[in-house]
């Protein structure tokens, strides 16, 4: 069979009953070539005596439209009869086998109608000197074009493809030029058929969205050795036809050349050219069994995708997206931005190597359990690291949702692809809601988008059908077995598919405990929970774990009695910012919502050491809540009680300093209503070492007031402004020795919204805030701020402010 490419596709119309033999005086003979003729009289047939010998293979060519009239052609033998359809005609497949002369009956569609007309006639068993030579181009230039132009009485050309000349795969490239006023739906065809009446296999690649296709795509497979005719019928109107053809096989012409990578390696990059332009890549692999990841990136998600093997076949249709292509040592990637589309200036190929025969690409991490899912991640993806991939041990009948967030503020995220051993990509979905399925040995990927050369990312695969993978939950050991009481424990929890969901129980004393898990080893088969004994009464205490709604026994935990403890002392630190959910600094980014709680580390942060801190003195502000509510500060791990820190009003900013116990290196922050931003800003830590200071109360004293002039100047603090007050050796405090100072500070008569922060003397001033404050507003905070050089100093950020500070005490050694 021949290959017909087409805008429409032919109407293919039978041959009409056989009619008796015209007589040869009423017939005139033709050569091959364009034949024009007229009818003078509507409803007649024209025959036309044809040159070709029996055996012969013809084509008849007609207009589809323009000027001139839309006839239709039959050709029958000398005695009438009937030799092959219209269709048969067109594909150049009119075979003559009966016996000469054969003739041509024409006749127009629309009966009623006179006028011009014209047939091209074109045999195909043998090559036609008439018809020029369609060379093959590469991928280099733009050579090898032929253009092909119809209108003024041209509605039809052939071209020929020598024997010799092609490969046993080619991509056609058809560009179509029409004037942009044109009345008339453009309409051609383009058939190829070989000397022995048979044409290459062929596949029109089809473009998204385009009704008309004025730049096409077409791969075919020739037969080696054989020579080709090429048929345009087209129309008799101006239009301009531009092929051109290029091998496909590994020996393309004009590829650039480069090895398959691992996962996330930087990607090659291209240059776009003109819209419609073709780029080639030929990657190599070094085993046929490989399985690669292939994709093309832009700014525009715009460059499609044409994957051909070693042997010019069809390895993935045209695409936008990842392909996994297997089965060849090497492939040519075609890329192209179609007509019509942003056009980017360059785009990256990605080509990883993700699987071979012997498994998923070992540069991809083996995660041990999926059992409810498989992360949180965070990273970066980049042009310098385009990708990160791990192994998965899933199962079929499992399913994730994959959370996907940027970090960096940014809209664009890594695209999540779960790809099974025969390089299916399971998951599914946008940005927002992607949900993937498991398969036996998932490869999960995550791969830099489109759009975008750089995203921070957290992401997480969550199991929604829990437990995943092959492994059901079981309950082993719990050490220790024996705990002090007045310490917060940590209990060490072994079995199978335990997760951060899995809880821990003690019962058997005045109240059930509940221990706290905070961490499970990536095998799924170690847990760690803590729990709060420091108000247990000693005893036995039976031991209960509940996963996935189930409870299991396991054991007893004997609770000794406490040790004698000493008492702290109190190191300041410089006022630090420690947290703010407004940024996402030290927690997640987002406000805390209704009965939320998030959990701070301190330990280990901006002065604070990593262990032996007993409690942290904050100043904690709350900002922008959606309603009235309070927040309360309380020990990680320990049960919060109903005690609060903070009252606020909806839309109020309000801050109070907060003393709270430090368990596990945390405290938390509960919010009881509505949703709130919370800050919280370091001003020192107590510690048993011993190496902290004593809190000395004095007689509350006034120290300083701007209004009055008393220990600063008599003046309102300015915009920017700083004033700064000699506490050392004030009323009730020693001239040396003192660490901090306890500070009631109030803010009155403010001129606009603004901060203060209070800060020792002589160092640099951080974004930590002690009191928040809006125009008008009088209100107070306590502050706890180390002195230097016997200095505190206070600054104000906005507007004019007049400051009060009263002491209520001091730090010493």
């Amino acid at each position: 069979m021949t290959c017909l490419l087409g805008v429409l596709a032919a109407l293919l119309l039978p041959v009409g009953a056989a009619q008796a033999a015209p007589a040869a005086e009423d017939c005139v003979a033709v050569t091959e070539g364009r034949y024009a003729g007229t009818f003078t009289t509507a409803g007649k047939t024209h025959c036309l005596e044809l040159p070709s010998p029996q055996g012969a293979r013809i084509a008849a060519l007609t207009s589809r439209g323009g000027a001139g009239l839309t006839v239709e052609v039959e050709v029958v033998d000398r005695n009438g009869t009937a030799q092959c359809t219209a269709g048969d005609l067109v594909r150049g497949e009119c075979a003559l086998t009966g016996t000469a002369p054969f003739r041509a009956l024409v006749h127009a569609d629309d009966t009623e109608a006179t006028g011009p007309y014209g047939v091209h006639f074109v045999r195909t068993d043998v090559l036609q000197k008439e018809c020029g030579t369609l060379p093959a181009g590469t991928f280099a230039d733009d050579s090898g074009t032929v253009r092909l132009e119809t209108g003024n009485g041209v509605f039809s050309h052939c071209l020929t493809i020598p024997a010799d000349a092609h490969s046993t795969s080619e991509l056609l490239r058809i560009r179509y030029s029409r004037p942009e006023d044109a009345d008339l739906f453009p309409d051609y065809a383009i058939t190829m058929i070989d000397t022995d009446g048979d044409g290459p296999s062929c596949y029109s690649h089809p473009t998204p969205g385009q009704q008309l296709r004025t730049d096409g795509l077409t791969s075919c497979s020739f037969t080696a050795g054989k020579a080709y005719t090429v048929l345009l019928e087209g129309q008799d109107v101006p239009r301009g036809h531009i092929l051109d053809r290029r091998d496909v096989t590994a020996a393309a012409r004009g590829c650039a050349t480069s090895a398959a990578t691992t996962v996330g390696a930087p990607a090659q990059t291209g240059t776009s050219g003109q819209s419609g332009a073709l780029r080639c890549h030929r990657v190599t692999t070094a085993a046929a069994t490989d399985r690669l990841h292939v994709d093309v990136r832009d700014a525009h998600d715009s460059t499609n995708m044409l994957i051909m093997d070693n042997a010019g076949g069809i390895a993935c249709h045209p695409r936008t997206w990842a392909c996994t292509p297997t089965g060849s040592t090497g492939y040519q990637v075609v890329t192209q931005a179609p007509e019509n589309w942003s056009l980017p200036a360059s785009y990256r190929l990605d080509a990883w190597r993700i699987a071979t025969a012997a498994g998923p690409a070992a540069d991809c991490k083996r995660v041990e359990s999926v059992a409810y899912g498989y992360g949180p991640l965070t990273g970066t993806l980049s042009e310098e690291r385009t990708g990160v991939c791990a192994v998965l041990p899933s199962v079929s009948g499992d399913r994730f949702r994959a959370d996907i967030t940027a970090t960096d503020g940014g809209t664009d995220i890594p695209e999540p692809l779960l790809y099974t051993k025969a390089g299916t990509n399971l998951c599914t979905g946008r940005p927002s809601s992607y949900e993937c399925q498991g398969s036996d040995q998932g490869l999960f990927v995550l791969a830099l988008p489109d759009r975008t050369e750089r995203t921070a990312y957290r992401a997480e695969l969550v199991c929604t059908t829990a437990p995943c993978g092959s492994e059901q939950v079981t309950i082993g050991t719990i050490t220790p077995t024996t705990v002090q009481s007045g310490t917060v424990a940590t209990l060490t929890l072994q079995g199978t598919a335990l997760g951060m969901s899995t809880t821990v129980q003690l019962t058997g004393g005045p109240a059930p405990l509940t221990a706290k898990t905070v961490s499970v080893s990536d095998d799924a088969r170690t847990l760690k929970a803590t729990v709060d004994l420091r108000t247990a009464p000693a005893g036995h205490w039976n031991i209960s774990v509940s996963a996935l709604n189930h409870q299991y026994a396991a054991g007893t935990l004997t609770v000794t009695p406490p040790p004698v403890s000493g008492l702290g002392t109190y190191k300041p630190v410089t006022p630090a910012r420690l947290m703010d959910t407004r940024s996402g600094l030290g927690v997640p980014k987002a406000k805390v919502g209704q009965g939320g709680t998030v959990t701070l580390q301190v330990a280990g942060a901006s002065g604070i050491p990593a262990s032996g801190v007993t409690a942290v003195v904050l100043n904690v502000t709350a900002t922008d809540p959606t309603t009235a509510g309070h927040v309360s500060v309380y020990p990680d791990g320990t049960p919060r009680s109903s005690a609060s820190n903070l009252n606020f009003t909806a839309g109020q900013t309000i801050p109070n300093l907060v003393v709270v116990p430090v368990v596990n290196g945390k405290v938390g922050f509960y919010n009881n209503a509505g949703s709130v931003d919370l800050i919280a800003d370091v001003a020192g830590y107590y510690t048993t070492d011993g190496s902290g200071s004593t809190y000395k109360p004095v007689t509350p004293a006034r120290l300083m007031d701007t209004r009055s002039g008393l220990g600063v100047p008599k003046a309102k603090v300015g915009q920017g402004g700083t004033v700064t007050l000699q506490v050392a050796g004030a009323p009730g405090i020693p001239a040396s020795g003192v660490t901090a100072v306890v500070l009631n500070v109030t803010a009155t008569d403010p001129t606009t919204d603004s901060y203060v922060s209070v800060y020792p003397d002589g160092t640099t001033r951080t974004s930590a805030s002690n009191l928040n404050f809006t125009a008008g507003q009088t209100i107070p905070n306590l502050v706890v701020v180390p002195v230097v050089n016997g200095k505190v100093s206070f600054y104000n950020n906005a507007g004019s402010v007049d400051l009060i500070a009263d002491v209520a005490g001091y730090f010493t050694k």
